[in-house]
């Protein structure tokens, strides 16, 4: 079946590279798609192109450079993988990081919505659901979503001609379960840029009580033998304090949007968002939230901030993974000992 052109835009020709994906709509029912749109949320850089085909010129301002190509058009209506992959082999148009097809399984899987994804430049097809498919989005612009893709690749695997027997889960089905689950909604004013030479950032997101938060980080630092104070002097060597008003009520999925990568194009650093929110500053624990953007990224959590200088160290080391210190799911609180 000889099917049009996707409605890509063009290249860009000596501007920033415009990361991003595309969502095409191959095989589900409208009340599947409008599902799938829905998890997905209002993610930055979001564009449908208009009745004629046409993609609007630019790109949303909304944090880095990026864009959600959303395609609806029946001429694709059955299509597998490797047409779209051959849709996307022009020499002229934007090449998204990440493809998503909303097929049947998606149809026919409601609780996870499962839909076959690929990255247009290497590694094979997988499985993914729709909120861990807006949650990678947030991240296309680091360095670090390589490494993502190539666990999903793994976990999940969608070979090419694959039969229908033992399918794996999708990569983030649990994040669809959850509830609250995990949602993009664009802040009320643009955040600024979050950057860190360290392992992790520690964001303040409630300003009520000055005090509070000059109690938490201090914890933090120097959370005593409980904590393995008497190991590390300082954690505050491993961890990037933010205490900037302008991230008052932010989401975890907003801070995700606003992380670059760091200062050298290798640098992996800061793939942990821990949050100091009104449950930090006043709860019986002290516990931060939490995000981290490579281990199951966007997937919320809470940790001690007792124990949240050790947990960074060890991440960072590859001694231990974040499964270690938070389940999945329901990410209830697990100690390492």
């Amino acid at each position: 079946m000889s099917r049009p052109s996707l409605p890509l835009p063009s290249a860009a020709d000596g501007g920033p590279r415009v990361h991003g994906t595309l969502l095409v709509r191959t095989g589900c029912d409208d009340r599947t798609w409008a599902d799938v749109l829905s998890r997905m949320g209002a993610l930055p850089g979001l564009v449908v192109p208009d009745p004629d085909g046409r993609v609007p010129a630019g790109v949303p301002a909304d944090g880095p450079p990026r864009r959600l190509l959303v395609v609806d058009d029946p001429a694709w209506h059955g299509a597998g993988e490797e047409e779209v992959r051959e849709a996307l082999a022009g020499d002229r148009a934007w090449v998204p990081d990440l493809v998503l097809l909303a097929q049947e399984r998606t149809a026919a899987e409601p609780g996870p919505r499962p839909l076959l994804a690929f990255r247009p430049s290497a590694g094979t097809g997988f499985w993914i659901s729709p909120r861990q498919a807006a949650m990678v989005h947030l991240i296309l612009h680091r360095t670090i979503t390589d490494l993502v893709f190539e666990d999903f690749e793994e976990y999940a695997p969608a070979p090419p001609g694959g039969g229908e027997d033992d399918l794996p889960d999708p990569a983030g089905d649990f994040l669809e379960a959850m509830d609250p689950a995990p949602r993009y909604e664009a802040p009320a004013r643009p955040l600024p840029a979050l950057t860190s030479g360290n392992d992790a950032l520690l964001v303040r997101t409630d300003f009520s009580d000055d005090a509070a938060w000059a109690a938490l980080v201090e914890l933090v630092r120097h959370p005593g033998e409980e904590g393995f104070g008497d190991i590390v002097d300082d954690f505050g060597d491993n961890i990037d304090f933010v205490d900037d008003p302008a991230f008052g009520g932010a989401s975890p999925e907003q801070l995700m949007a606003a992380v670059l990568s760091g200062p050298e194009e290798t640098d992996l650093s800061a793939n942990l968002v821990l949050i100091g929110d009104a449950a930090a500053m006043s709860g019986p624990d002290r516990s931060l939230a939490g995000i981290s953007l490579l281990e199951g990224p966007g997937c919320p959590f809470r940790v001690p901030a007792v124990i949240a200088g050790i947990m960074v160290v060890n991440l960072a080391l590859a001694n231990m993974d974040l499964d270690d210190y938070v389940d999945v799911p329901p990410r209830d609180l697990v100690l390492p000992w």
